[in-house]
């Protein structure tokens, strides 16, 4: 079951129209910074669920409907879209665009270097990646044979290391 709702400041006016189920319209986790930022300055909002609907397809319609009808009579609503599914008609304010190209020019993500094989790179992936499945640098395998079956004795750092491992395991 799906429904659409608003919030309104405590003297009742309207400033944010949405669609939603189950507790969405209870829920402040995942709103806009200015949806935060208004109701920390009207300390508190009202929440009221203005129609039931059997399908999603017809909540987003009466959500587009509501904003539409909001903004006609003159209500600031904090909605970034018209409503309905995805950002069709949102638009980035030209402050917006500055502000972001201000903070992103010229940033690098941190470098770091793993200790095992000396692999240098951004710091987020190295770490989601990398470390977990590095196993230093080893480039050389060494492999023996025994009554016929190729067995495998592992990686070695060098290649006098691989040719001692095999001879041990020859031994």
């Amino acid at each position: 079951m799906y429904y659409t709702y608003a919030h309104s400041t405590s003297d009742g006016k309207v400033f944010y129209v949405g669609k939603g189920h189950d507790e969405r319209a209870y829920s402040r986790r995942d709103r806009s910074i200015s949806w935060k930022t208004h109701v920390k300055k009207s300390r508190g909002y009202t929440i009221s669920i203005l129609a039931d609907w059997p399908t999603e397809a017809e909540a987003f319609e009466h959500e587009k409907f509501l904003i539409n009808c909001f903004k006609d009579m003159g209500h600031p609503l904090l909605n970034l879209t018209g409503g309905g599914r995805g950002v069709t008609d949102y638009c980035q304010t030209q402050e917006l665009r500055d502000h972001k190209r201000r903070v992103l020019t010229g940033f690098q993500h941190k470098k770091i270097t793993c200790p095992k094989c000396g692999k240098e790179g951004g710091a987020t992936t190295m770490k989601r990646w990398h470390f977990d499945k590095c196993a230093g640098s080893r480039p050389f395998k060494a492999r023996a044979t025994k009554d016929g079956v190729r067995v495998f004795l592992g990686y070695y750092a060098t290649k006098e290391e691989a040719a001692i491992a095999k001879q041990l395991f020859k031994g």
